[in-house]
């Protein structure tokens, strides 16, 4: 299951002023089930489409977040190749595990920090997302996956404003954040859920300069048991620079001459 790739996605000019494209490199380290997620990730943000690119031990990956599209597009420079999948598609995926009722907290402390020449203030965090293995809660194969940990928020790093409305934008639509391939794995489309529910209440707070984020899993049952060592998940991620500028529009579609895959 390829969970290293879903939470470094997502981890990684307020007021009147113009809009701006902006640019988020980061720099994550730990474990997700098993895999080392030590590496790099830039994230570039225009508009409704957001664009990730990371390397994270010897893997690289390209993701697009398209939504006004409604798509993710997953870009393999090797291959000269990208795999579309529609939010629909995966939206019906998702609905399949047997969500249950999420909590989400997410609590200003006084502790700051300057990360990346800005200012920041901690936040601790918990969300607590129920969901059964069949897709039928109740049945006695429930689960809840349990993420703990703390973000630093930042209300004056540059590009705020449009990075508060693409994540506006995107629960507006909808949308996880995460690889789309690994929705089907019941503890993979529980991750982004709670994932990218917890990220868009971050933004609304700030930008997430640092996170420091722990998953567990819970339940009374030998698939919970299982479930917990392979949710186990502890990532850190800190930015190391934000920049705004004008992107290239070419930077958030399939490459010319690329062959498309739709993903069902």
């Amino acid at each position: 299951m390829k969970f290293s790739r879903l939470l470094p996605f997502a981890l990684a000019a307020a007021g009147t002023a113009a809009h701006a494209d902006v640019t988020v490199v980061s720099t994550t380290a730990g474990k997700a089930a098993f895999f080392d997620v030590g590496g790099t990730v830039t994230s570039q943000i225009k508009g409704n489409r957001m664009r990730t690119d990371s390397v994270l031990g010897s893997r690289g990956s390209a993701l697009i977040v398209d939504i006004d599209g409604k798509r993710f597009i997953d870009i393999d420079d090797k291959k000269k190749a990208a795999t579309v999948t529609m939010l629909e598609t995966l939206r019906a995926q998702i609905d399949k595990v047997g969500v249950g009722t999420m909590t989400a907290t997410l609590k200003k402390t006084s502790q700051t920090k300057t990360i990346a020449g800005y200012s920041c203030t901690v936040h601790d965090l918990n969300v607590q997302m129920p969901f059964s293995i069949t897709g039928h809660p109740g049945d006695g194969m429930d689960v809840t996956m349990v993420m703990n940990g703390t973000a630093c928020l930042s209300t004056s790093a540059p590009g705020l404003a449009d990075y508060q409305a693409f994540y506006r934008a995107s629960a507006e639509s909808g949308f996880i954040f995460g690889d789309p391939k690994v929705a089907k794995s019941p503890a993979a489309a529980a991750q982004q859920k709670a994932y990218a529910d917890l990220t868009r209440k971050m933004a609304e707070a700030g930008m997430a300069l640092e996170s420091h984020v722990t998953i567990t899993a819970s339940g009374s049952n030998p698939m919970a048991s299982m479930m917990a060592k392979v949710a186990a998940s502890d990532i850190t991620t800190t930015v190391t620079q934000v920049t705004v500028g004008d992107l290239p529009a070419d930077k958030f579609d399939v490459p010319a001459g690329y062959k498309v895959k739709t993903q069902k």
